[in-house]
């Protein structure tokens, strides 16, 4: 049940998503109170990915290389460096642990 809810969810804030950007380039000056309500959607989506790689089928936590990446990773976001420097440096993280580890 958890999954099924997990999944509408990732898939109804994806377009969502979609749709609000495809409507971008056909109405240029959105009301501010949408673009307040909407601003959190990427990071939701993304969030909502995240949380379905780290759980296993059972619903809990299945702890492999990918947990201390996406700690690594909030750990920068929370240092506030840029979002592409977050999402590479938990990539190398899991890469690197997986290598030293041979997962």
């Amino acid at each position: 049940m958890a999954g099924t809810l997990a999944l509408a969810l990732v898939l109804g804030l994806a377009s969502l998503s979609f749709v609000m950007r495809a409507t971008g380039s056909l109405l240029p000056n959105l009301p501010p109170a949408i673009t307040a309500r909407t601003s959190g959607l990427a990071p939701a989506l993304l969030a909502a990915l995240v949380a379905i790689q780290l759980t296993g089928t059972n619903g809990l936590l299945h702890l492999d290389v990918k947990v201390p990446a996406v700690l690594f990773a909030a750990l920068l976001a929370a240092l506030r460096a840029p979002f592409i420097v977050c999402v590479i440096a938990g990539a190398l993280v899991a890469a690197l642990l997986r290598a030293v580890f041979h997962l």
